[in-house]
């Protein structure tokens, strides 16, 4: 889709490096509230499940609602973006795209460091054991407190000893 002057600087449009398939058709990803041809609706929402920059897309979409009040954006109709957009505001605060924009800062900022710190052979030998012992570690729901954290580090060094 387009890119506007006018949008929110805190997210930023999404750039792929490959071709998507709303940069190769725009048209086909027109779509009015009142468009009833829910096939191609369904057609152009597959095609944005496959592209690699629909997180990014979304975010951009739901931050700038004067710009996308029509079409679809990451596989989203604009009564969903509405809907998405309520939801957000009242789990997150009325000013929700500064603690997207926020979260999205703090993620790469930590990103960025974890490639100038390596982990410790130490750290990568527990990683690994934690890894091989238990599978892949699940997304807490919410953050563990301090005190669980000390827990799971003795146990893990435990374990190493």
């Amino acid at each position: 889709m387009r890119r506007s002057t006018e949008s929110d600087p805190r997210i930023p449009f999404p750039y792929s490096p490959t071709p998507t398939a709303c940069g190769a058709t725009p048209q086909l990803f027109a779509h009015d509230i009142g468009d009833s041809d829910t096939a191609r609706a369904e057609q152009v929402k597959a095609g944005c499940q496959a592209c690699p920059i629909a997180t990014a897309c979304l975010k951009w979409a739901l931050a700038n609602p004067q710009l996308t009040t029509e079409g679809i954006w990451a596989a989203t109709t604009p009564r969903q973006r509405t809907a998405l957009r309520r939801q957000l505001a009242d789990r997150l605060g009325s000013d929700w795209v500064a603690v997207v924009a926020d979260h999205d800062r703090r993620l790469r900022e930590r990103r960025e460091a974890a490639r100038h710190t390596p982990l410790t052979v130490h750290q990568a030998r527990i990683v690994r054991m934690d890894r091989d012992l238990n599978g892949p570690m699940p997304r807490p729901r919410r953050p563990l407190t301090p005190v669980q954290q000390h827990r799971n580090v003795a146990r893990l060094l435990a374990g190493v000893a």
